[in-house]
């Protein structure tokens, strides 16, 4: 696949534009992944055969799930205190007063 030019080079095109705007949609897809969000049916459709064509997308998603695996594995999730939620309410509460 050629390399795209951006829109601030001389010959870029409606078209490349359209394609960082694809690329973006792909990064956005990523991020509510990443925080436990199910993407919709047509945003995995999407994501799925814009990344199949699309090479720095690809190296990208390589690229995260190195990431996200790493943090899994070396950081982890850590679970939140069970009182956490009514001590934050407590708090609101007494903001309010």
């Amino acid at each position: 696949m050629a390399a795209k030019s951006t829109p601030n080079q001389p010959g870029a095109s409606a078209t490349t534009t359209a394609q960082g705007a694809d690329c973006e949609r792909v990064n956005t897809i990523l991020d509510q992944i990443i925080v436990g969000q199910e993407p919709s049916v047509e945003d995995e459709h999407y994501f799925v055969n814009h990344a199949e064509d699309c090479s720095p997308c690809f190296d990208s998603i390589d690229k995260q799930r190195v990431f996200v695996d790493f943090v899994n594995q070396y950081v982890g999730r850590k679970g939140v205190p069970s009182e956490l939620s009514s001590k934050i309410m407590a708090r609101v509460q007494a903001e309010k007063v």
